[in-house]
């Protein structure tokens, strides 16, 4: 799945025609501009999104690592100065959002069991996930399965060390048997980053963020390039 923001290439366009007769130049400045845009929509991401969704920034940036999701800038034909910025990545673990327990309650029993208080007995409970924030939480589950039997969504280690990676998911019991008999199970997941990028609250900010940054990065990979070009450029009123 994939998300598009498109930037406003007027200003690209016109430096792509100025720098016709310097090829190598051009290829050099614009891509520095594009580069600089990818890396203001990961960090614009992990601002816009807590603000309307129930996923906190370290856990959007911590999905943009994970090798899984990724912002890539798609750029056009060299002397061309068109530019978008794609958000690509399957859908988000329930985790990644704000929810309850935050660890299975026999993990919690074991903690405090370890830190000296008193242990309670693991007893069912009720999943529960904030993928709106203006929604707060809301329960997960019961989800059915194949045999016609509803499931209870429950939170159970997925054994990773690897600290980008989420140490526990929601799991539910798909109702199929599976190899030694046991029944399997499956991951309970939600909307996608590229899917929350497409809410107007999102994309709007992004959107303004991604053309203001490619505006300021153009004028100073100019100055460096041509010793102030972009400065007289846009005092002149060409850019």
């Amino acid at each position: 799945m994939e998300s598009i923001v498109y930037a406003n290439t007027d200003q690209l366009d016109k430096v792509a025609e100025l720098l016709k007769g310097y090829p190598v130049s051009a290829v050099k400045t614009l891509n520095h501009v594009f580069a600089r845009a990818g890396d203001t929509v990961r960090v614009e991401l992990g601002r816009q999104i807590p603000k309307v969704f129930g996923a906190p920034q370290k856990e959007i940036k911590d999905a943009l690592n994970s090798g899984r999701r990724k912002v890539r800038t798609v750029q056009g034909a060299v002397g061309e100065g068109t530019v978008s910025v794609e958000v690509v990545g399957r859908p988000l673990t329930a985790v990644r959002f704000k929810h309850t327990p935050s660890v299975p309650p026999s993990v919690a029993a074991k903690e405090r069991a370890a830190s000296g208080k008193k242990s309670r007995n693991p007893r069912r409970y009720q999943a529960r996930v904030m993928i709106y924030r203006d929604r707060g939480m809301l329960t997960l589950g019961p989800v059915a399965g194949s045999d016609g039997k509803n499931k209870s969504v429950f939170l159970a280690s997925t054994g990773t060390k690897n600290p980008v990676k989420v140490p526990y998911i929601f799991f539910y019991r798909t109702g199929q048997i599976e190899g030694g008999g046991r029944e399997g199970i499956k991951p309970v997941v939600s909307l996608s980053v590229p899917q929350m990028v497409t809410n107007e609250k999102v994309a709007k900010p992004l959107t303004e963020k991604v053309n203001e940054t490619i505006s300021k990065r153009l004028l100073h990979e100019l100055d460096q390039e041509f010793g102030n070009l972009g400065t007289n450029l846009k005092a002149g009123g060409t850019l």
